[in-house]
Parts: structure tokens; C-alpha cells; sequence
């Protein structure tokens, strides 16, 4: 059995080296054959990461000091606990600050290597095939639909401040651009003419992330993405769990009016004064996604571009940092 995973481990550590190539070759045109000889020329001290006050630690990893460490101790449990974590020759904990490094900068993988003395194709493996991946597992334990309980209290949120009654959340689509894919590239396209993924999220009112769609191609609108998300069905089904009869979500111009969606009127410049008082209230709800999209690309630069031809680890990557954002 350990010969079987020694030999998995070789396997994905060559993998690795594949990718690194190709992801190298897109981000920059140097291929890892040009860097392998001399990289381990680079002089770190790993230590100096650690010793970070914590407004600068903060400002460089995107999360304080105690929301780091309590991810390393999550991820690390998880990955422990399913054998896919043993005998590493660096602290696990180094290995997540140079992948949380990666995700918040929108630095090259041969830069953020060399930032932390290691090959690209190390930083590769950890990044793609144990944390990237550890994090796609655990995202229902971080991104949960609110109780009935924690909806009474959105709605009083929304009534209070925009007079708005009944609102638990809103929804949005937002566009993640990537490298162009291999399979059926042009059904990534968006109307901006640019290869995306359109991923579609529900926030509550602290910006959280409540619900989280995310797979399909740039060409799609949210209407469509909507009803190909399983949260569509659920609330066609009326089903409690998740809305109650007097709660719905708010959305822009772009999705259809229901009983579980308020969106605005279209201002064909003909509104009454009543409607275009409804729509401003709306949209003091509806903003909250928009800044929750914008926190989250904000906060973890690689969601500005993603270089990757595999359509599953796009997917991935996209959900890990959203779940990581709201730690």
C-alpha cells in the first residue's frame, strides 16, 4: 500500500512538472527546463514570513494571523485525515502561506516560487492537487444557505435600513476570466469577447457568500445560469428549507420576476414616481453582491485572470477563493 501512494506521489509530482510548463509558457514564455539548474541559487528565510507584524502579514495574505493559522489547522486536518498529507519535507504551514501568497497576488507561479525558494513545480503540485483541492472539499463547510433563524434576522436588516420587507439575500452572476480552454473554447466567450467562467452567488447582508454556482461558460446569462443552478429548483419547489413564503432574493434587470425574485421595473423613462422609488430600494439591496464580488476579486487577485486550460480546475480554483473569502 505505502509503495501504491509512493507511487501516486510520483505520478502527481510529474504531473506537475507538465503543468508548471504549460501554465510558465502562458504566464511568461519560459519554459521550467530554462530555470531548473540554477533555481535552487535563490536564498530565503521563510522566517522572516512568520515574524511579519500583523497589519503587514494582514495586508500581504489577505487574512489576519488567527484566520490564517485556523485555516492551515483545517485544511491540514482534512488532508491528514484522508492520506493525501505525510512525510513533507517542509512545515505544512510554509506550504500555505507561499498557495495563499499565490492567490492573493496576481503574481507568476516562477515569481512566487522564487519569493519562497522553492521549484515552480512544487509550488504546482501543493497549490493544484492538496490545498486548491482540500478547499473544493470543504467549501459546504464554509459556504451554507442561512436557518430560518438567521433569515428573520436579514429580513429585519433589510426592513430597517432600506424599507425593504422580506429580502434574506441577493443574487448576481459575476465573470471570471481565464485562458482559453481546449474543449469548445468559443462557448467561453462573453459579450465582452473575452473567454470567462460566469459564476453566480447569493450574499446576505455582511457580504458573506451564501450560495455559490459555479460552472458555467462565459457565453451564458444569468437568467440561464440561474435556472441550471440546483438553488433554482429548490425555490420553484417552494421548499421551506430555504425560503418561506414572504422571503425572497433580490437581483438586477437581468433575471425574471418571481415570487422568490424581486427585480426592477425597466425604466423605459415613462416610470411613476412610486416605481422608481421601488427600484432605488431594490437596488440598495441588490448592491450587496456587487460589493461582495468586488471584495472577493479585491482581495484574491487570481480571480482577475486565471491561466488554465482544464475546465474542472477553474472550476476549483473559483470556488476556493470565494469560500476562502469570507473566513
Amino acid at each position: 500500500m505505502e509503495e501504491e501512494e509512493d507511487d501516486y506521489e510520483q505520478l502527481m509530482m510529474a504531473l506537475a512538472r507538465i503543468a508548471t510548463q504549460e501554465i510558465m509558457d502562458m504566464e511568461e514564455g519560459i519554459l521550467i527546463e530554462h530555470v531548473g539548474e540554477t533555481w535552487f541559487y535563490f536564498t530565503v528565510n521563510i522566517d522572516e514570513y512568520h515574524s511579519l507584524g500583523e497589519p503587514c502579514f494582514k495586508m500581504h495574505f489577505r487574512m489576519s494571523r488567527t484566520v490564517f493559522e485556523d485555516l492551515v489547522r483545517t485544511v491540514h486536518h482534512h488532508l491528514v485525515e484522508r492520506g493525501r498529507l505525510r512525510r513533507e519535507k517542509r512545515p505544512f504551514i510554509d506550504i500555505m502561506l507561499m498557495v495563499v501568497w499565490l492567490m492573493a497576488t496576481p503574481d507568476s507561479f516562477r515569481s512566487v516560487a522564487s519569493r519562497f525558494g522553492v521549484q515552480p513545480y512544487t509550488l504546482w503540485y501543493f497549490y493544484s492537487y492538496r490545498v486548491i483541492e482540500a478547499l473544493r472539499e470543504l467549501a459546504p463547510t464554509f459556504i451554507t444557505w442561512p436557518s430560518r433563524q438567521e433569515r428573520v434576522g436579514f429580513k429585519n436588516f433589510f426592513q430597517r435600513h432600506t424599507g425593504f420587507p422580506g429580502v434574506v439575500g441577493s443574487i448576481d452572476g459575476t465573470h471570471i476570466n481565464i485562458s482559453a480552454p481546449l474543449d469548445f473554447p468559443r462557448q467561453y466567450v462573453n459579450r465582452h469577447d473575452a473567454y470567462s467562467i460566469n459564476v453566480q452567488c447569493v450574499v446576505d447582508h455582511t457580504l458573506l457568500v451564501r450560495q455559490v454556482h459555479i460552472g458555467e461558460v462565459g457565453s451564458m446569462n444569468d437568467q440561464r445560469v440561474f435556472r441550471r443552478s440546483p438553488l433554482y429548483h429548490n425555490l420553484l419547489q417552494r421548499d421551506a428549507r430555504f425560503l418561506e413564503v414572504d422571503e425572497h432574493l433580490v437581483g438586477d434587470g437581468g433575471y425574471t420576476l418571481a415570487d422568490y425574485l424581486l427585480t426592477p421595473f425597466a425604466n423605459n423613462g415613462h416610470l411613476t414616481a412610486e416605481q422608481l422609488n421601488f427600484n432605488r430600494r431594490l437596488s440598495q439591496c441588490r448592491v450587496r453582491v456587487e460589493n461582495a464580488f468586488a471584495r472577493a476579486k479585491g482581495k484574491w487577485r487570481r480571480l482577475k485572470y486565471i491561466y488554465a486550460r482544464n475546465r474542472g480546475f477553474l472550476l476549483t480554483i473559483s470556488q476556493h477563493h470565494l469560500c476562502t473569502t469570507i473566513l
